[in-house]
């Protein structure tokens, strides 16, 4: 007689870790500009999140993203506008 199990589910993924902190999102419309810091590191720098990027930190930041927006720690602002030189 053969021993029937249930087949087994998978455990779903963990929520990534966050890389780091996000100060600020600016929304350029394809694309999402993140300014970030990572762990470890006091310099800020940009991280462009788009949609079907899936590579590396893209998922952590994004995960992180949508939580601080939830939170309302962080706004998604307007890009900067250039400065224009003086006349």
């Amino acid at each position: 007689m053969a021993n029937e199990t249930e087949p087994q589910e998978m455990p779903p993924d963990p929520t990534p870790i966050p890389p780091g902190q996000i100060t600020r999102a600016f929304d350029y419309g394809s694309f999402i500009e993140l300014v970030v810091v990572y762990t470890g590191q006091t310099e800020m720098v940009p991280f462009t999140l788009t949609a079907d990027d899936h590579y590396g930190f893209s998922d952590a930041w994004r995960t992180e993203y949508q939580r601080a927006i939830a939170a309302g720690e962080i706004t998604l602002e307007l890009p900067p506008q250039p400065k224009s030189p003086p006349t």
